[in-house]
């Protein structure tokens, strides 16, 4: 029998928020973690909550300043182990605020667990922000840990520019067809109102670049269920 799992609900998509004016000051920079680099002019994107040491799979660290009326001059990224030690750092002294994304500096030899990405804005000493992320030996130590059924890349939809903030009301929900091999062969759009009928494409490729554990047995088929719900507060 067919195991679906239900995706987590988003009460609003961080990329239509990054878009609007924003509530939070300099000092809570919006972080996030991809698994590969994302093509320019892509409809979607691969998150992740667990990297792999090394470069082979081209992990990012993504970050963003909410707060549209901040003025941030200058970026400093730091990756910190599981004992707190600071493996690598990367500055980027032409960073506005505005969100980008860098590739994850993972020493092959640094130790895995639990690391923290600290984030440093304006030269300040002090830390603006930080986010953990679960760092693994190998992409087969990684699957072992992760539950069956369940994503370590899960695809997001790309905000789209050219719709308006505020048109960013409505439901979307998708079911992603699991092959064997823990990629997704078939997505199927459940449910699409408002906002959710404009970005159904976007839905779509979410779906197809998501990553699961590869399954046996004779069962080796599962479906998986994610669900975003936009609206505006305004």
């Amino acid at each position: 029998m067919q195991a679906r799992l239900a995706g987590a609900l988003l009460v609003l998509a961080c990329d239509a928020a990054l878009a609007a004016a924003g509530t939070s000051s300099p000092s809570d920079p919006y972080i996030e973690f991809l698994w590969s680099k994302t093509p320019e002019g892509a409809l979607a994107r691969q998150e992740t909550r667990s990297f792999v040491l090394g470069e082979r799979f081209g992990h990012q660290v993504c970050v963003a300043v909410l707060d549209a009326d901040a003025t941030t001059s200058g970026l400093t990224i730091e990756m910190r182990d599981t004992a707190g030690r600071v493996v690598a750092q990367q500055a980027h002294p032409d960073f506005d605020g505005s969100k980008r994304c860098f590739p994850a500096q993972l020493p092959p030899d640094a130790t895995p667990g639990t690391w923290r990405v600290v984030v440093y804005l304006d030269g300040a000493a002090a830390p603006a922000g930080s986010r953990e992320v679960e760092v693994y030996p190998t992409l087969d130590a990684l699957i072992a840990a992760t539950p069956q059924d369940m994503p370590y890349v899960l695809g997001r939809p790309n905000y789209d520019a050219t719709i308006a903030p505020e048109a960013f009301v409505g439901e979307l929900a998708w079911v992603m067809h699991i092959a064997p091999d823990g990629s997704v062969d078939r997505v199927e759009i459940e449910r699409a109102e408002g906002i959710g009928l404009q970005i159904r494409d976007r839905a779509i490729r979410a779906g197809e670049i998501s990553l699961f554990p590869p399954r046996s047995g004779t069962d080796s088929t599962s479906t998986f269920r994610r669900q975003l719900s936009f609206r505006n507060d305004e």
